[in-house]
């Protein structure tokens, strides 16, 4: 029995970083169903033709199409539906992810294409659904977790969440086969905690994953990046918890095992201002953290209280001062469009940020979601239809569309961009972070970096030679050692740094890349060739790989060595 688990997302989100990846849950059902013994396949249909979808659809002929619905790809997911149901009638069509969650009564009322939607989390669902199937049973009622339609009304029944999130299979383990999917720009993702201790009016996270925080454990965490690192070669990743410092004690672990087993990453995660201190940030930063991402919003307290973020713009400043301390980029999350917001809240708001001065931020207009205190409110005030998601088109549907939510948007952006380049550690900057931190590798990479665009040359060389000479098995030093010397022309030590990396990481695609470049550099096409072979052999999705094996056989213009 064949099962295709898909998402599609709205075609103004296809060269989206983020929205053009698939979902990481869709990876974590495919690796259950894996280790179960069904014949399960991962699609990302971003950016491919309707046509391809639908071959796709013939070539695999899935007994069961699992797709993750959003609200910005809630269409293009209909469509997918009833393609499948087109092409095979008999094909089970689910729906599961945040939107289908929240709107499964109307997406089961209005839409016969679709068959079932998973509620909430959907590992363990999904794998009694698919028993079920394989069993010739269609009767569901004794499923929890889904929702269907028996006769004319609509069932659906909860299941409790997943107890042990470490019992889950690794997604990395089973993706090697996944149609369309850049697999290594998806792994850079990884959730190691479900639910979050805010009750913010405009998300529906709290509804989806229940209100009660589970927990990997540290020693999961670190044993997934390991293998990501040693199957895939990345050494960079993105923790995507909705507030991954909310277990002080959890956090200090993961960090301690970084560094007593050399696990040497550089990452960046999401967090609260009031889930972190000074401590916590010190042992982040020295287990290679470059950047927090907090959700600010506003500074204004009205706006802040509006949106029930339960923080203090003094709590801001509190933690962004820490973050900075530590030598971690800070990075905000900003909302506006927010009823009754007025030019003096976003005058708050321009003064916090200036205060705070952000290495980069985002900026949002309010939006409405199904499953959202917000949402619900605007229902039954009569300001917007409950059937507003089936109605409207739009990829997102804002709170407000008037001048002022444009004019705060774009001052607030042109702000955060004025600041990024004054943000920049300095000298200063360092100086107190070496006092803080001791040595740290990531701190190293950060002033050799700034020391490199000042043009102190010697100086970046004498603190990346200190993170390989302190630690000859860290890829980063030989990775940034390899970039200057390949700035300066000095190939033969810049393929020596490049070639150890590989000795460490073998699968480290960027460094077969360098390694191409220079060869190209020096004339060497037939050596170039072969090392973009190499990286296209272990990443053929890859669009630097792709873009250097076009490059090497259409003749075309070279690109300067380099990480």
């Amino acid at each position: 029995m064949r099962i295709l688990l898909a998402s599609r997302p709205h075609p103004g989100g296809v060269r989206d970083p983020f929205t053009s990846l698939m979902p990481t849950g869709l990876g974590y059902l495919n690796a259950l169903l894996r280790e179960n013994g069904f014949g399960s396949r991962l699609a990302n249909l971003s950016g491919a033709s309707w046509r391809d979808v639908e071959e796709l659809l013939r070539q695999e002929c899935p007994a069961i199409l699992g797709v993750s619905v959003f609200t910005h790809n809630r269409f293009e997911s209909l469509r997918l539906a009833a393609l499948a149901k087109k092409i095979d009638p008999a094909c089970l069509t689910i729906f599961g992810g945040p939107h289908a969650t929240h709107a499964f009564e109307s997406i089961l009322a209005e839409h016969p294409e679709v068959d079932v939607v998973v509620l909430g989390e959907g590992e363990e669902t999904f794998l009694d659904l698919a028993r079920a199937v394989a069993r010739g049973d269609r009767n569901f009622d004794a499923i929890a977790g889904l929702a269907f339609r028996q006769g004319t009304r609509v069932h659906h029944a909860i299941r409790a969440p997943v107890a042990d999130l470490d019992a889950l299979p690794l997604p990395a383990l089973h993706m090697d086969d996944s149609w369309g999917c850049d697999v290594r720009r998806q792994l850079e993702f990884i959730i190691t905690s479900r639910g979050c201790p805010a009750s913010c009016r405009f998300c529906s996270s709290p509804r989806f994953w229940g209100k009660a925080l589970r927990f990997r454990s540290p020693r999961a965490m670190v044993d997934e990046i390991r293998a990501i690192r040693d199957r895939y070669g990345l050494i960079y990743f993105s923790l995507r918890d909705d507030t991954f410092t909310v277990n002080k004690e959890r956090v200090i672990d993961f960090c301690r095992l970084l560094l007593e087993e050399k696990v040497y990453i550089l990452w960046n995660c999401q967090s609260r201002v009031n889930a972190v201190d000074e401590e916590m940030l010190v042992w982040m930063r020295r287990a290679g953290c470059e950047c927090v991402q907090y959700g600010v919003e506003s500074g204004s307290e009205r706006i802040l209280a509006y949106l029930g973020k339960r923080i203090t713009p003094e709590q801001v400043r509190r933690a962004a001062k820490s973050t900075r301390r530590a030598g971690i980029n800070l990075s905000i999350y900003l909302i506006t469009g927010v009823p009754g917001e007025t030019d003096e809240d976003l005058q708050a708001t321009l003064k916090l940020i200036n205060a705070i001065r952000p290495h980069d931020g985002h900026v949002a207009p309010l939006a409405y979601y199904p499953g959202t205190a917000l949402f619900d409110e605007a229902v039954r005030q009569g300001r917007v239809s409950a059937n507003l998601f089936d109605r409207e088109r739009e990829e997102a549907l804002y709170v407000r569309n008037d001048p002022f939510v444009v004019h705060s948007a774009e001052t607030l952006l042109r702000t955060l961009h004025r600041l990024g380049g004054k943000a920049r550690f300095g000298p200063a900057d360092f100086a107190t972070q070496r006092e803080l931190l001791g040595y740290c590798h990531g701190a190293n990479l950060a002033e050799g970096e700034w020391c490199e665009g000042m043009g102190n040359f010697g100086r970046a060389e004498a603190l990346y030679r200190e993170i390989v000479e302190r630690q000859p098995g860290n890829p980063w030093g030989w990775l940034a050692l390899g970039g200057l010397y390949g700035s300066e022309g000095r190939v033969e030590r810049a393929e020596k740094a490049f070639g150890r990396v590989i000795s460490l990481v073998p699968a480290h695609v960027p460094a077969y890349l360098a390694l191409g470049d220079l060869r190209l550099e020096a004339g060497d096409r037939r050596g170039a060739q072969q090392r973009y072979e190499e990286a296209g052999r272990l990443s053929p999705r890859d669009p630097d790989v792709g873009e250097r094996l076009q490059m090497i056989s259409g003749r075309r213009g070279t690109k300067k060595g380099g990480p």
